[in-house]
């Protein structure tokens, strides 16, 4: 077996449920044919024991011959795989990156003015905002006050 083989889960769990069909098999085929030849040789067999059993024994030959079909699958893969070559990997090809420098940073951020955007009074408004604020301002003081 290979490397690759051996680390296979499908392929122990295929062992192992091998095995495992094999043994339960054998248990049954044994227990039974135990039973009837114990009760068969001092002639106190039942109906059960004289024409049930059989069938028994014979489910449990099916166990074991499935189990011995799965442990042949599983030599026919191991010599199947160790036959195939093993496949040549390329070496890792690395690409080269070019990392391009971004523009500098200014350490100001820039500034953009909106004349619509409202302030808080805790705030101080935007040169230009000011600038048309106090511009507006202006012309109302001068303006002749009615009274």
């Amino acid at each position: 077996m290979t490397n690759r083989l051996a680390r296979s889960v499908p392929f122990w769990v295929l062992v192992l449920a091998s095995l495992a069909s094999i043994g339960f098999g054998l248990w049954i085929v044994l227990s039974k044919i135990a039973a009837m030849s114990s009760t068969l040789a001092d002639g106190s067999a039942t109906y059960e024991q004289v024409y049930v059993n059989p069938v028994w024994i014979g489910f449990g030959g099916v166990f074991v011959g499935a189990g011995i079909v799965g442990l042949l699958l599983v030599l026919t893969l191991a010599a199947l795989r160790s036959a195939l070559p093993t496949p040549v990997t390329e070496a890792a090809v690395v690409e080269e990156t070019v990392i391009v420098e971004a523009a500098p940073v200014t350490d100001e951020a820039p500034v953009f003015e909106d004349a619509d955007v409202e302030t808080s009074t805790t705030d101080a408004a935007p040169p230009a905002a000011a600038a048309e604020a106090a511009a507006q301002a202006e012309p109302e003081s001068e303006a002749p006050e009615k009274r």
